[in-house]
């Protein structure tokens, strides 16, 4: 596994490392860059991720609806522990945040391209677009709950472009719509920055002030995010009856740290960030150790089966 150490987890920390220290020098905020991306930027990676995916119905189906079983296991325990311990409405948000969204881009992609190889990414891409859609819809419910009340958290939604993307691509799907050149290349670009603009949101949040705060509450985060999720993931995988292959696939990308696109949701929605961005840069850290253990369990368990 020193492989997905230096090629695929080095290179992250090293570009928000780069956008920290630009950062301090030129003392940028972090608000307009976050808004970019939330509102440009995650449109144009959906959109052209759901474009471009061309993988069966009904290997889709069952790999969706693991992918959503998980989430929905993992979302309503990390509520009735963040209300164990008592949050606020701001930090249930930011628990939530915390817990629910593995990191299924930028950190996952590469993992699955080294451990399985192109058929392993083609599955990883169905359970990414499926992660981003519901980021872009029932995150932002969640980040917006901690200043709104339900209703106008829901407005929020569609107040968002992602929500529109989505539903734009879908439709060229359907329709089977062939976008020229002139028009789906622009897209395609924007899309191809989005992931660097996370790390460099990053960045600017470490930049700001880090230190570990509510220390016992990020720990609970943690362990539900890298290690609780996934035998969540394997009793989804059963239940859906999926393969090997993709059920490996599966359980990995639950065994993610916290999505980087979290930050933008919790700075555009102050839904306490300093937390979600402890959350993010210390589950990236834990991940180093518990992915180099969950990956080989994985491969030895699941794929022999």
């Amino acid at each position: 596994m020193l492989d997905v150490f230096l090629n695929v987890i080095m290179p992250i920390f090293l570009v928000a490392v780069i956008a920290a220290a630009f950062q301090r020098w030129r003392k940028i905020s972090a608000g307009p860059l976050s808004q970019v991306t939330l509102y440009v930027l995650v449109p144009a990676l959906i959109f052209t991720s759901l474009v471009q995916q061309d993988i069966a119905a009904s290997a889709s189906v069952r790999i969706v609806g693991a992918t959503l079983l998980t989430s929905a296991l993992i979302l309503v325990i990390g509520v009735s522990v963040s209300k164990i311990l008592r949050h606020d409405r701001a930090m249930r948000g930011a628990f939530m945040l915390s817990t629910g969204f593995p990191n299924a881009g930028n950190m996952a992609l590469p993992v699955l391209l080294l451990a399985f190889g192109d058929e392993g990414l083609a599955v990883g891409v169905i359970i990414f677009v499926t992660l981003a859609i519901m980021g872009q819809s029932l995150g932002v419910f969640i980040a917006a709950t901690s200043q709104m009340n339900w209703m106008e958290s829901l407005k929020q939604i569609f107040r968002l472009p992602a929500i529109y993307a989505i539903a734009a691509a879908l439709l060229v799907r359907v329709l089977d719509i062939e976008l020229p050149l002139i028009a789906f290349q622009p897209i395609k670009l924007l899309s191809q920055a989005a992931i660097p603009m996370m790390l460099v949101v990053l960045g600017f949040q470490l930049a700001g002030e880090f230190r570990l705060e509510k220390v016992f509450s990020l720990a609970a985060a943690l362990m539900m995010r890298l290690l609780i999720s996934v035998p969540l993931a394997y009793v989804a995988t059963l239940l859906f009856g999926l393969d090997a292959l993709v059920q490996s696939v599966v359980i990995i990308v639950f065994a993610m740290p916290v999505a980087v696109f979290t930050i933008i949701l919790s700075t555009e929605f102050k839904t306490n960030p300093k937390f979600v961005t402890n959350a993010v840069v210390t589950s990236t850290l834990a991940s180093t150790l518990t992915l180099t253990l969950v990956i080989p369990l994985v491969e030895s368990l699941v794929m022999v089966e």
